[in-house]
């Protein structure tokens, strides 16, 4: 069962190593943060006081002085306030400073002063009388083959109770030519200055109730293309100046119904004008003839002799009306020039200096917009339009601001300080045609469009424009 047997040895290698693992490992101790809590120790004083009380003293009146003084101010006070009666400036003022103070343009109302078969008949200019309680609307027609002969006529609307104004005039003022130019005269409100294209310039005193007779001041050798009321300054009356296609300038003095000075630009020439060549033996030939033809013309509001005119070959003169430079020996005829700016390589439509800066801006039928110092005679700077720019207003609220206006509806607004637009305030209106006129009331916060197809809009403008 059981038996003996030897068997051979067997033997293996030990598995058993002498290297160990090692592992490392990084320990990093956080940071301990302090803080530190000031004390500050509290210091009290006790301070007593006592009030004195002084006694009123009766003041001493001059009433000898009071009354001299009343009589002196009166005048003026009575003579401010008449001229301010029936304004509406303040109607919708609100003191309360924390609102917003902006509002938004608004339509008020339109009118349309033609009649749907005169599509030849257009708004020629439009002003406010200086209460604004009125305003004058002007009408010529679109195009002229040759002398005008047209009957033409300005409407006057007024303001109602209710604060808008009537859909049909309250008074029209009828003329033998298109009325081309209007102004009301700036301290009395019934004195109208009219130019005409036939050349005429007339002054309407519309104090009688019945048709009025207008005076002929004086008349141009072909159409007038401004008039203006020059202020009064401290020793000089107040005077109408007047500029015509023909290329003179008249200063009228209506008190005596004449012309006091007459000018002209005898250096202005149209390079392109191949009828009146330059002369070869001097100045003479040139001379005896007109200027070419002012478009536009403006005084600034710093110096009341100082003013620019603007031609058709697109001139920029600095003029004054004390020069006295006679034109060949004739010493009714004055050169206004003393200084030339950078020419527009098109005509001037419009000209207006700065109410309240040292600057004036001038546009060209070349849909340029220039900028300019009025001591330099390099533009500041200058902006390009789609359309050609015939008009230039002076916006109220901010007067850096001016509208522009002229072919095509819109109504753009720019910063003459930046020449950046304002783009906040907006006149659209889809239906209109080709702005003609655009004119801000002085006294109310409302302006007044008007296009080629003879409607007027009313608009409320905002008080501040941004």
């Amino acid at each position: 069962m059981f038996t003996d047997r030897s068997h051979d040895t067997v033997s293996f290698d030990s598995q058993l190593s002498s290297a160990k693992s090692e592992l490392s490992v990084n320990v990093q101790t956080t940071e301990i943060s302090y803080k530190q809590n000031p004390v500050q120790t509290v210091e009290t004083r006790s301070v007593e006081t006592q009030t004195i009380i002084d006694e009123k003293k009766k003041p001493e009146v001059d009433y000898l002085k009071l009354a001299q003084f009343l009589n002196k101010v009166t005048p003026s006070i009575i003579k401010a306030l008449d001229e301010s009666y029936g304004t509406s400036a303040f109607e919708d003022y609100d003191p309360e400073t924390n609102g917003d103070l902006f509002t938004n343009t608004e339509l008020l109302q339109k009118i349309n002063s033609t009649n749907e078969t005169d599509f030849q008949i257009k708004v020629t200019d439009m002003c406010w009388s200086i209460e604004g309680g009125t305003l004058a609307v002007s009408y010529g027609y679109l195009y002229h083959e040759t002398w005008c002969d047209h009957l033409s006529k300005i409407e006057l609307y007024t303001q109602t109770k209710n604060s808008d104004f009537t859909d049909s005039p309250n008074r029209t003022l009828e003329t033998d030519s298109c009325v081309t130019s209007l102004a009301y005269h700036p301290t009395k409100p019934l004195i109208l200055a009219v130019g005409l294209f036939n050349g005429d310039v007339l002054v309407w005193n519309l104090r009688d109730n019945a048709l009025p007779t207008p005076t002929i001041v004086s008349t141009h050798g072909d159409s007038v293309s401004q008039v203006y009321w020059k202020e009064r300054t401290v020793n000089d009356v107040t005077v109408l100046v007047s500029s015509g296609v023909d290329g003179y300038i008249f200063v009228h003095k209506i008190a005596t119904v004449t012309s006091i000075k007459r000018f002209k630009i005898a250096k202005e020439y149209n390079p392109i004008e191949s009828s009146r060549p330059r002369s070869a033996g001097g100045t003479r030939e040139r001379a005896i003839e007109s200027g070419l033809c002012i478009t536009s013309f403006d005084f600034p509001f710093q110096d009341p002799v100082l003013f620019i005119v603007g031609t058709l070959c697109g001139g920029l003169y600095k003029c004054s009306l004390d020069r006295n430079a006679s034109i060949e020996g004739d010493e009714t005829l004055m050169d206004p020039v003393i200084s030339e700016y950078e020419k527009h390589e098109g005509s001037i439509t419009c000209i207006k200096c700065s109410p309240t800066r040292n600057l004036f801006v001038s546009t060209a039928t070349n849909k340029e917009m220039r900028i300019y110092d009025f001591e330099k005679h390099t533009c500041l700077r200058s902006i390009f339009f789609e359309n050609t720019i015939i008009g230039l207003t002076w916006m109220i609220g901010n007067r850096d601001v001016l509208a522009t206006y002229g072919a095509g509806s819109n109504v753009k607004l720019y910063n003459v300080t930046n020449g950046r637009p304002v783009t906040n305030v907006k006149f659209d209106n889809s239906r209109r045609e080709n702005t003609s006129c655009l004119r801000v009331n002085p006294q109310i916060d409302l302006l007044a469009i008007s296009d080629t197809k003879g409607n007027i809009e009313i608009w409320k403008i905002p008080r501040q424009l941004y």
